[in-house]
């Protein structure tokens, strides 16, 4: 299936629908390089990154880099695992340490 028809996930494909999925800091986007074949090609766990859309690093981003916004982390994960690769993608170092500190607080 088509990644623009499953129900939360849309592929950016322009600097406004970027800006707009930035502004609106709703769920997960990722960037990075996806393989041409599941789970061989260019692309690694340092550079295919998940974060939340509101993280501040997601400015750094190049114009040349795939990037998807998800509505969940469970359909971020589900997607990227199958079309990346489990290894070869992984949070924002600043996104992780949030969730850790999200966690810790519920304790």
């Amino acid at each position: 299936m088509p990644i623009q028809e499953q129900a939360g996930i849309h592929v950016i494909e322009s600097l406004d629908d970027f800006a707009e999925a930035k502004v609106e800091a709703i769920g997960f986007i990722f960037h990075g390089t996806l393989p041409v074949v599941k789970g061989k090609g260019p692309g690694s766990a340092a550079t295919n990154l998940l974060h939340f859309a509101r993280c501040p690093r997601l400015e750094k981003i190049g114009d040349d880099e795939t990037k998807i916004w998800f509505r969940s982390v469970r359909l971020a994960h589900k997607h990227l695992d199958e079309t990346v690769g489990a290894k070869r993608w992984k949070w924002c170092k600043y996104c992780e340490k949030e969730i850790t500190q999200r966690v810790l607080d519920e304790v």
